[in-house]
C-alpha cells in the first residue's frame, strides 16, 4: 500500500537538518511511486482504482471525494437522490428465475433480504442473487444497491441454512468469552461479506429490563456491562470487515410489540441518559457504525415515534456525538399508523427529522416515492435534507466499495459501472470462514 507522507512543520530546526529531511523524504516518495507505476493493485472490497501511468498526479483525496459527490449530487433528480434514501424489500428469491426490481429513477439506496429471498442452502445461489440485484443497476450505469440482511443471531437469523447456527445475543453474553465472541461476530461478517451482503441490521444495543424483556425476550445481551462489552465487540470486530453494522433501536423498546401496537417509554431525562443514551454512546466506532432508530416513543422528548422525531434524533446526536447514518426502523409497522403517521405521512415526517435512510419492507414504494418527492419539491429545507442524506450514502457507498473511484488521474472519477461477480475464490473463503466459525461455536454451542 502506498503511504502518503504528511510533514510537520510546526517546528523550527536548522536549515541542514530541513535540507536532509526533505532530501530523504523526496528519496522515499521517489521509490514508492517507482513501485507503484507498474503494479495494478486491487482487493475485492477496494473502492479505489490505480492506474499504470508515466504521470501519476496525486490528488487530495478528501477533496477530490467531495466534489465528485457534490457533481454526482448535482446531476441527479430529486427522485433519483430521494430514491437512494430507501431500503425497501425485493420480489425474487435465490431459487427463482425472475426478480422484479425497479430502476429508473427510482432505483433504490439498498435492499432488505428476508428470509423468503434467501431459500437457499448454497453458497453460489445466494452470491448469483445478490450479485444480480447489483449489476442491475450497474450495466445501466446506475448507482448499485446495498444489500441489507437482520443477522443477530439466535431466532433472527436469515441465513441459518447457509451459515454457521449463529446463537442468540443473550447465549453469547452468557456462555462465551469477549475473545470468542469477537472472533465469532467477524467471522460471521466475513461471510456474509463474500455472500454479497453490505449491511448487518445489528446488534441489538439495548440494555434489558423488565420493562422490555417480553418483548426482546434473548436479543438484548443482558445488564449494563454485558451491552457495553459485548456491543463493543461485535461493533468493532463487524467494523473489520467491509460489513456496515447498524446498532439498535434508539431509544429502545417497551414491552408493546411495535408490529402491532403503540409503545412510549415513560420516564424522566435522567433516566433516559442512564437507561438508553449510555448503551449507544459508550460504544467504539460510533461513527463507523449507523444506528436505527426505533417507533418507541419518548415521552419526555417528543410526541411522535423516535424514528419520525426531530427532536429525539436531536438528543441522540448531541448526547452521543453520533454523525454517522441514521436508519429508521420499518415505517410500514402498525406503531406508526395507530400514533398517528400512516405510511405517507410518516415518511415526510422521517425527511423532516433529518434521518438518511427509510425503511419500507414494500416492494412497490416507487408511487410513494413519487407522491413524497411531489410534496417536497418546492420545500428548499427538506431537499437540503434529501441531498444532505444522499452525501453520506454515497460517501458509505464508496468506503465500503459498491462505487469506485479513480485516485490517481488527471480526470478523477466516480465509476458506477462496476460488475459484482462469483468466483471459486469468493467461495473458498467462504467455507474457511465457515469451518473456522463452526469451531468456535461448537465448543459451547447448545
Amino acid at each position: 500500500m502506498t503511504r502518503i507522507l504528511v510533514i510537520n512543520n510546526n517546528f523550527q530546526e536548522s536549515p541542514k537538518n530541513q535540507t536532509k529531511k526533505i532530501l530523504i523524504y523526496s528519496i522515499i516518495l521517489l521509490l514508492l511511486t517507482l513501485c507503484s507505476c507498474n503494479s495494478d493493485i486491487s482487493n475485492e472490497n477496494s473502492s479505489f482504482r490505480f492506474k499504470s501511468s508515466d504521470k501519476i498526479q496525486f490528488n487530495d483525496y478528501s477533496y477530490q471525494k467531495k466534489k465528485l459527490i457534490d457533481d454526482k449530487i448535482n446531476q441527479m433528480t430529486l427522485k433519483e437522490k430521494f430514491a437512494q434514501m430507501m431500503l425497501v424489500s425485493v420480489d425474487g428469491t435465490c431459487k427463482s428465475k425472475h426478480i422484479s426490481m425497479y430502476t429508473g429513477d427510482y432505483s433504490p439506496g439498498g435492499f432488505l433480504l428476508f428470509k423468503y429471498n434467501v431459500d437457499s442452502d448454497k453458497f453460489l445461489d445466494i452470491r448469483l442473487f445478490t450479485d444480480k440485484l447489483k449489476n442491475t443497476y450497474t450495466s445501466q450505469k446506475q448507482i448499485a444497491p446495498y444489500i441489507a440482511i437482520d443477522h443477530e443471531g439466535g431466532d433472527v437469523n436469515r441465513l441459518k441454512n447457509v451459515m454457521p447456527r449463529l446463537p442468540s445475543q443473550e447465549y453469547i453474553a452468557e456462555h462465551y468469552s469477549i475473545v470468542d465472541s469477537g472472533e465469532i461476530y467477524y467471522l460471521q461478517a466475513k461471510m456474509l461479506e463474500k455472500l454479497g451482503v453490505n449491511v448487518n441490521l445489528a446488534p441489538v444495543n439495548e440494555i434489558e429490563t423488565t420493562e422490555n424483556h417480553e418483548f426482546l425476550v434473548n436479543r438484548s445481551f443482558g445488564n449494563k456491562r454485558q451491552v457495553y462489552e459485548y456491543g463493543n465487540t461485535e461493533i468493532f470486530n463487524i467494523g473489520r470487515t467491509s460489513v456496515l453494522s447498524v446498532q439498535k433501536h434508539f431509544p429502545g423498546n417497551t414491552n408493546e410489540d411495535t408490529h402491532t401496537g403503540k409503545a412510549v417509554i415513560e420516564c424522566d431525562l435522567k433516566t433516559v441518559n442512564d437507561l438508553y443514551i449510555e448503551p449507544f454512546k459508550n460504544v467504539r466506532n460510533k461513527n463507523e457504525s449507523a444506528v436505527m432508530m426505533s417507533h418507541t416513543i419518548l415521552q419526555s422528548v417528543d410526541s411522535k415515534p423516535s424514528c419520525i422525531s426531530k427532536e429525539t434524533i436531536k438528543l441522540f446526536k448531541d448526547s452521543t456525538g453520533f454523525n454517522g447514518l441514521i436508519f429508521t426502523d420499518d415505517l410500514t409497522m402498525d406503531a406508526l399508523s395507530k400514533s398517528g403517521f400512516p405510511m405517507k405521512k410518516a415518511i415526510l415526517e422521517a425527511v423532516k427529522a433529518g434521518v438518511d435512510v427509510i425503511m419500507l419492507s414494500i416492494t412497490n414504494y416507487f408511487r410513494i416515492v413519487e407522491s413524497v418527492v411531489n410534496d417536497i419539491e418546492n420545500e428548499q429545507e427538506l431537499i437540503n435534507n434529501v441531498d444532505r442524506a444522499v452525501k453520506k450514502i454515497l460517501e458509505w457507498k464508496i468506503d465500503c466499495g459498491l462505487i469506485d473511484i479513480d485516485l490517481f488521474s488527471d480526470e478523477p472519477a466516480l465509476y458506477i459501472d462496476k460488475e459484482f461477480q462469483y468466483s471459486e475464490d469468493l467461495e473458498m473463503n467462504f467455507n474457511n470462514y465457515y469451518t473456522q466459525a463452526e469451531r468456535i461455536l461448537m465448543e459451547k454451542m447448545y
